[in-house]
């Protein structure tokens, strides 16, 4: 979402201001997320740096509906997530008055806000489209929900016309982005997401899609449909169910809304219909409620599905979440269990690259990196490449991998 947000602030921006870098700016936008608290301490700490340089600061995002009054001394004016259509106003009341911020409740649709230039196409081929803002969770430890607040889908139109103007502009691959994909236009009455994704299968042109974050509660209310939708070779065979933990008790807790069982039902059911497709999940180790046994919970999970994308955060008190009140777990345990899930993690996707060594695949090159060149396989699989032209498929051959990539070389005609 935040990705998404800060394309918008550029697009808007850009009619009337010139990027540049931190060093030259005159005025920098930190958009930031306030998911943990290292996060918020290491943002702050560098508006306060840029503003002892001179600089006018801005903090838009998650942040400033979390932490106000933190976010208000560090910086020249703030911005909520819901009012960056607002943002060259609150940058000219900064240059007239000198302080100013917005942070009120607005009902903004932003789809179609992104203004994507055909310069991008030199890096990257990707585009970001957000379908909402907002959730139905309620979860125990999260922060989020007091800036991004109740969900609010975007309207299908809008999002196809986005789209499809991305890939008149030469944008060969679609992110859907949201805080849960799966609720798209429960605030509507009804599950949206299936419907959505067979009208942008419809849109015309040469590009791949691929979805983002999905409750597996929700996901698994419409996931005979979704297998459906990702049939299509416009979608990505990649999957994004974050289980949080293994243990249903502490699931509970979390107040979550699913069971570790929804969770491999809908993951195995993913496997079965795509054998090489992708699934990513996100684990938070070391909450307060979180015991040994919790923990092994989860490993006994990550073992089963082996997930080929794992996020592993440790657990971060978020000031008035009814999380905030319980006793946190030390460091050092935090710290080794999050050992324990990436070095697990690690070894499972060592051992499943390590089957495509010699295979040739068609990818998509998708983006320049470091003078590499990113490409992606129809199930959204990284393959590093030595040359490529943005946007182009093409089939090559594997050369070698890593636990987190595979490494590829082009097939000689």
């Amino acid at each position: 979402m935040n990705q998404a947000d800060s394309e918008i602030i550029r697009g808007i921006l850009s009619k009337g201001h010139e990027e540049a870098s931190e060093k030259e700016a005159d005025l920098v936008i930190f958009n930031t997320c306030g998911v943990v608290e290292k996060t918020e301490r290491k943002i702050i700490k560098e508006a306060d740096k840029a503003k002892k340089e001179g600089k006018r600061i801005i903090i838009s995002g998650c942040l400033p509906l979390i932490s106000k009054e933190a976010c208000e001394r560090a910086s020249d004016g703030i911005l909520g997530p819901a009012n960056i259509d607002s943002i060259e106003e609150l940058v000219k009341k900064i240059i007239n008055d000198g302080k100013a911020s917005i942070v009120e409740d607005n009902d903004l649709d932003k789809s179609g806000l992104s203004d994507i230039k055909k310069k991008t196409a030199k890096e990257s081929c990707s585009a970001i489209v957000a379908i909402s803002e907002g959730c139905l969770g309620g979860c125990s430890y999260c922060a989020t929900r007091f800036a991004r607040k109740k969900l609010k889908s975007f309207s299908i139109e809008n999002i196809i016309k986005e789209i499809e103007r991305n890939v008149s502009l030469g944008i060969k691959e679609i992110q859907l982005t949201s805080q849960d994909l799966a609720v798209y236009g429960m605030d509507r009455g009804s599950q949206e997401l299936p419907q959505l994704l067979n009208e942008i299968i419809k849109i015309g042109g040469d590009f791949k899609v691929k979805l983002g974050m999905m409750n597996p509660g929700y996901a698994k209310k419409i996931m005979g449909e979704l297998l459906s939708a990702y049939r299509s070779e416009k979608i990505y065979k990649f999957i994004h169910l974050p289980i949080q933990s293994g243990d249903d008790v502490l699931l509970e807790k979390m107040n979550r809304g699913y069971s570790s069982k929804d969770f491999i039902e809908i993951s195995e059911a993913f496997r079965n219909a795509f054998e090489n497709g992708i699934i990513a999940t996100d684990i938070i180790v070391g909450h307060p409620s979180e015991t040994e046994e919790s923990f092994n919970k989860t490993v006994t999970v990550i073992e089963k599905i082996k997930p080929e994308v794992i996020h592993a955060f440790k657990f971060s008190k978020r000031k008035g979440t009814p999380d905030f009140l319980l006793k946190d777990l030390p460091d050092r345990i935090k710290k080794d269990r999050s050992r324990i899930i990436n070095e697990l993690f690690e070894k499972n996707n060592l051992e499943k690259n390590k089957n495509f060594l010699g295979k040739e695949l068609d990818v998509l090159v998708v983006e320049k990196r470091k003078g590499k060149y990113l490409s992606r396989t129809d199930t959204g699989r990284a393959v590093v490449l030595d040359r490529g032209n943005i946007g182009e498929t093409i089939k090559v051959r594997i050369t070698d991998y890593r636990w987190n990539y595979l490494i590829g070389g082009y097939i000689d005609k």
